[in-house]
C-alpha cells in the first residue's frame, strides 16, 4: 500500500510524519489534508467521523495518496 507520507528532517526529529489523506463525499470535490503521525483508521474533522478505504488516489510522481469517506 503506497500513501503520501512527508519524511522528518534530520535536523527536526521529534516532527512525526505526515501522510496525505483525502476526504472524500459522494461526488463532492475532495478536501485534501495532512495527518501527522500514525495514520489511524478513523479520524475525525469539520464535526465528522471518516473511516480509510482500500481506495488511494495518484499523485502523480509522488506516492498516492489515501481516501477515506464518512462514516454514516
Amino acid at each position: 500500500m503506497s500513501e503520501f507520507v512527508k519524511e522528518v528532517p534530520d535536523d527536526h526529529p521529534d516532527e512525526p510524519d505526515a501522510h496525505g489523506v483525502d476526504l472524500v463525499d459522494g461526488d463532492e470535490p475532495a478536501v485534501r489534508i495532512l495527518v501527522r503521525g500514525e495514520l489511524p483508521d478513523t479520524l475525525d474533522h469539520d464535526g465528522r467521523t471518516w473511516r480509510m478505504t482500500d481506495e488511494t488516489h495518484d499523485a502523480g510522481d509522488a506516492p498516492a495518496i489515501r481516501v477515506f469517506r464518512p462514516v454514516d
